[in-house]
């Protein structure tokens, strides 16, 4: 019954705040042509990276099922349900590895209330419904190393081959199967656990039939063969490796502030010896890497995967401390429940500043202080406004207007040209 309140108030508490700061109009970055394809209401069988074929179809089946749904709620509605059944599958994860209520909370909250993950879900965006899936491959991954029953780890691997399906970033998980797949043969001897490696190869290797079967680019699939933007990852020079590791950990740090700090408390030793601490470490660094150098303007998006092994990392250092330290265990929680305000304060400091005030100048088209600050997206600026007043944009943008002056003229057949505005 306790479990289920605590569930409970995960659920609502984050249901209010994230749909209280919710997007008034359409934001920048894909938001428009994920509203495109549900308005085409068609069911799409490409499997390349940057279609993700279960968002779409999941989206596309919704409106389907729905069809005087807004289409703008649905990608809405979609994002903030995903982002509320990924805390109740953290709390669970939280709970089995420390086995305190409270301190799975205090993590579930801290990672409610993360940046990346609050702003994707203020979005619409597939990062969060992706993170449905990598998030269960988790939970079924930590219950195999605990329990050692094969069952889990043969969910652990169809999960990780379907999130190939809702985004392609779930490859860079494939290193913390395969240390599943060792600590399964390790703990028996028995060689049958090495079939369990095919089983997210199959789903991957499904993914190339589309482009197979239709004569198209297997390019596609893992990338894509009109932009650059791996390889673009692999042209820098040392200094901007270098910047680019700094803006990282500044990511870190904004996302999850003094949850950085209980990583100390946990004994260095246990990085080693700790098989769900190897884990994580092994489930995470990958993506830490590729999404630190990828050559994309919102790389900190990328971050996601990484962020959640972070957090269950971080989490577990809560419980030292906690264990250790109390009596300091109502502070503790009141800072983590402040961290809205810290976004705020972050945010008003910086606009004090110089610098603040001359890049909030430069970029006002887009509020750009509330965006690039603020998880939350309430009053926001939409790029539909800003294209039908003809605002000036100083950076190259034209992907975005490209996918939201279609969404213009689509919407101009049955409204007026005020009431896209506000779209």
């Amino acid at each position: 019954m306790i479990k289920i309140f605590y569930h409970l108030f995960v659920t609502l508490f984050f249901l209010i705040i994230y749909r209280l700061g919710s997007f008034s109009k359409i934001t920048f970055g894909d938001s428009a042509g994920k509203i495109l394809d549900i308005e085409a209401n068609q069911f799409n069988l490409e499997t390349y990276s940057i279609i993700h074929f279960l968002y779409q179809n999941f989206t596309i089946l919704i409106y389907k099922l729905f069809p005087d749904f807004s289409t703008i709620e649905i990608g809405r509605w979609v994002n903030i349900i995903s982002a509320i059944v990924v805390l109740n599958i953290l709390f669970i994860i939280l709970q089995i590895i420390t086995k305190k209520k409270w301190i799975a909370l205090l993590g579930t909250i801290a990672f409610g209330f993360s940046f990346t993950f609050w702003k994707n879900t203020e979005n619409i965006e597939v990062y969060t419904f992706c993170l449905i899936w990598i998030t269960l491959y988790c939970l079924f991954s930590l219950k195999f190393i605990q329990q050692k029953q094969p069952i889990n780890i043969l969910f652990a691997g169809i999960i990780l081959g379907i999130s190939f399906f809702a985004h392609i970033q779930g490859i860079l998980l494939l290193p913390s199967y395969f240390y599943l797949c060792y600590l399964a043969y390790d703990n028996t001897k028995n060689k049958t656990f090495g079939y369990y490696l095919f089983i997210p190869i199959i789903f991957l290797a499904s993914l190339y039939i589309y482009p197979i079967v239709h004569n198209e680019s297997i390019k596609n699939v893992l990338s894509s063969s009109d932009k650059s933007w791996v390889s673009d990852s692999l042209k820098k020079d040392f200094l901007s490796y270098i910047k680019d590791f700094v803006k990282a950990f500044g990511y870190l740090i904004y996302n999850f502030w003094w949850m950085n700090i209980f990583l100390l408390f946990i004994p260095i030793r246990d990085y080693f010896k700790n098989k769900i601490l190897l884990f994580l470490i092994i489930f995470g660094l990958p993506v830490f890497g590729f999404s630190t150098i990828y050559a994309v303007s919102d790389n900190y998006v990328f971050f996601l995967n990484f962020n959640l092994s972070f957090l269950i990392i971080s989490s577990i250092g809560l419980n030292y401390f906690i264990t250790r330290f109390p009596k300091h265990t109502t502070i503790v929680s009141v800072l983590i429940f402040s961290t809205p305000f810290y976004y705020y304060t972050a945010k008003q400091l910086v606009l004090k500043t110089n610098k603040g005030q001359e890049f909030h100048h430069q970029k006002s088209y887009k509020d750009v202080l509330n965006y690039y600050l603020l998880p939350w997206m309430n009053n926001n600026k939409g790029i539909i406004e800003v294209i039908l007043n003809n605002e000036e944009t100083n950076e190259d943008i034209e992907w975005m207007k490209k996918s939201a002056q279609q969404l213009i003229d689509l919407k101009s057949k049955t409204m007026t040209i005020e009431e896209i505005k506000k779209l």
